[in-house]
């Protein structure tokens, strides 16, 4: 008897599996070399989509940049887009963009203006340790403050906007962690 609820026990919970494994298998396969598939900020949203970002090897076996993708379920299959340029508007409508989970800003460009890359903190990010560690051990330096009950995260700050862009595709690439270029604020310095 013991073994036979071992058993069932097993087969519910491979079934639970079974969207998700589809959904990455999905994903994998529009990559050049799909058995590389490195996978990283995977979440569900509320319509039952997964969305993450994913990297995978090249033709001469070296690591590209994390992508963001959308896997779309249309009964047992999935419809996948992977957003090669980071402007894909049909991973935004699915998943939605790193913009839409901070508060609207100016971001107007001023005379002196100074950048930041800040790190979106969203269901999938971890806690504010791990993010250190995964931001360190890929070379970033990353400030921490607290404003209204929250603990920020941000690289920078930048003297121009085109240097923060460059520090957050980079940090994209590496890690796949979404992140949004912000006006620099002299409140959040630490």
């Amino acid at each position: 008897m013991r073994k036979l609820m071992m058993v069932m026990a097993m087969l519910t919970l491979a079934g639970c599996g079974t969207a998700f494994e589809k959904a990455h298998e999905a994903v994998s396969q529009l990559l050049e070399n799909p058995k590389t598939a490195r996978f990283t900020n995977v979440r569900t949203t509320d319509q039952g989509n997964y969305c993450g970002q994913v990297k995978g090897k090249n033709a001469q076996g070296v690591y590209g940049p994390y992508r963001s993708y959308a896997a779309v379920p249309h009964g047992d299959r999935f419809e996948v887009v992977i957003d090669n340029d980071g402007n894909d508007p049909r991973v935004r409508e699915v998943c939605g963009s790193a913009e839409e989970l901070l508060a609207p800003v100016d971001v107007a460009e001023q005379p002196g203006q100074r950048w930041e890359v800040r790190i979106v903190s969203g269901r999938n990010m971890g806690s504010v340790t791990d993010m250190a560690a995964r931001l360190v051990e890929n070379g970033f330096v990353a400030s921490f403050v607290q404003r209204d009950g929250q603990t920020l995260v941000y690289l920078g700050p930048f003297d121009s906007r085109a240097e923060a862009d460059k520090e957050r595709a980079r940090l994209m690439g590496s890690r796949g962690i979404e992140s949004v270029v912000m006006p620099f604020s002299e409140a959040d310095k630490p």
